[in-house]
């Protein structure tokens, strides 16, 4: 059974929040497919065919990157573990969660500058409608805005969990060495 043109804007809105599922996406995926989409949503059907035509190029990584960042990361170690002084590093695993961190950062900024001047070097105007960027712009900044959303509550999360932890610990140092507390 086709879905009603109504439903179909219902789920875009969603799908614009975020809100859709895997199956919701793949309704959508596959009415736009189609020829016969009302020309109220046409805009939307050429946003999904761009998708899908995109989304089957994957961009080759740069040569040589991982093994740059590699030796970059071994250097900074090196240097580091070289500036280090006797028992400056109270909890050590946590530095190595953060280089992690850091290195997972450098090279996802790595491939995106790459992905970025690789595209802007390629085409110089990325829709021919205005109607059609207005749309792709709008799902990029709802995106957008439910990813930020979601880091932040995952930061209040840890950032609760850090004081339980930090409370937690007092009460222990209090209770092990009573003689070091007021």
């Amino acid at each position: 059974m086709k879905p009603t043109e109504e439903y179909i804007r219902q789920l875009l809105e969603r799908y614009y929040q975020g809100d859709t599922n895997r199956d919701e996406e793949r309704l959508l995926k596959e009415y736009f497919g189609q020829d016969d989409v009302p020309a109220s949503l046409k805009a939307e059907q050429e946003m999904f065919r761009y998708l899908a035509h995109n989304a089957r190029q994957t961009p080759p990584l740069p040569e040589g990157l991982e093994e740059r960042l590699a030796r970059n990361i071994d250097r900074r170690a090196a240097e580091e573990q070289r500036h280090r002084q006797p028992r400056t590093l109270r909890h050590p695993h946590l530095w190595r969660w953060a280089a992690g961190i850091a290195a997972s950062l450098l090279l996802a900024s790595a491939i995106g500058i790459r992905l970025y001047t690789q595209h802007h070097a390629l085409a110089k105007d990325t829709f021919d409608e205005p109607q059609l960027a207005y749309v792709e712009a709008r799902r990029a900044l709802h995106l957008f805005n439910a990813a930020f959303e979601k880091g932040e509550r995952q930061m209040e999360e840890a950032r609760k969990a850090t004081q339980e932890i930090q409370q937690k610990l007092k009460k222990y140092q209090t209770i092990l060495n009573p003689q070091n507390n007021p």
